[in-house]
């Protein structure tokens, strides 16, 4: 690490001490000849560094938006809805309160539908995907979680069920192992439904709800306006991976309430 990159982690540290922050979000590169003492988390697959002859406004508003991203994140992968982190750039040194109204996508908001416990691990799970995707190939799908019933009523099995007649074990997406058979199911056109506790239900399901009235920002393809459709008319969050460019977004009653970037990909 060279001394500027050196001197500004170690100022991020002192500063992090100074305002009781959760953590260092280093947006500078990782090398491991330096520790420090606050909880450190490394910002990867980005150059934050491309942008030092622009202007100080541009550099403003890429910190910022970067941080929002990296934030939420932040909070998906250690639970944390509040408190301040302090983030490094190669150029600047922001101080950032995790519950501002940029990110006030907090997982307890749904507990009234969905366990947090459950949705935790589909966003985590969601995020793995949208990083990694399958053996190297891009993969997209949905996952809607909350009131199995009325998630059955409104959809339809479009091909055999590969969950079926499973015990609830090895259908639990709290438990990591089940992860991989989920990934290779995600590569099968439709969605995964979920009930409340987590345990997953079918994959391969067509969603029925009518999308005509989905108000989208355009662009987005068919399993995002099913997301939205079937999410106003059950009592649940679904959470869509896009195959292009690998955004998450999560939906509740028929509206976007967060949207994850994950060029950003942070590494605790």
């Amino acid at each position: 690490m060279n001394d500027k990159n050196r001197n500004l982690l170690l100022a991020a540290d002192n500063l992090a001490k100074t305002v009781n922050a959760l953590a260092v979000i280093s947006f500078l590169p990782k090398e491991d000849d330096i520790v420090i003492d606050t909880p450190t988390v490394h910002v990867v697959d980005i150059q934050p560094e491309i942008l030092r002859d622009h202007s100080m406004l541009a550099l403003v508003d890429y910190c910022s938006n970067q941080i929002v991203d990296a934030v939420l994140q932040y909070k998906i992968l250690t639970k944390a809805d509040c408190g301040t982190v302090v983030a490094a750039f190669p150029y600047a040194l922001l101080i950032y309160d995790v519950g501002s109204q940029e990110n006030s996508f907090s997982v307890g908001d749904y507990a009234h539908i969905v366990e947090p416990e459950a949705l935790h691990a589909v966003l985590m799970l969601a995020l793995e995907l949208a990083h990694d995707g399958r053996e190297g190939r891009s993969v997209g799908t949905a996952f809607i979680v909350g009131d199995i019933d009325e998630l059955k009523r409104w959809s339809h099995q479009g091909v055999l069920n590969p969950y079926e007649g499973h015990p609830k074990e090895v259908r639990d997406i709290k438990i990591r192992e089940n992860w991989e058979s989920v990934k290779e199911f995600a590569q099968l056109d439709g969605v995964f439904i979920i009930d409340k506790e987590g345990i997953i239900a079918a994959s391969g399901r067509y969603l029925d709800a009518d999308s005509r009235d989905a108000n989208l920002q355009s662009g987005l393809g068919g399993r995002h306006l099913a997301t939205a459709a079937i999410t106003k008319v059950v009592h649940a969050v679904g959470i869509v991976v896009s195959e292009s460019g690998g955004v998450i977004r999560v939906f509740v009653g028929g509206k976007s309430v967060a949207q994850i970037r994950t060029d950003v990909r942070l590494v605790l």
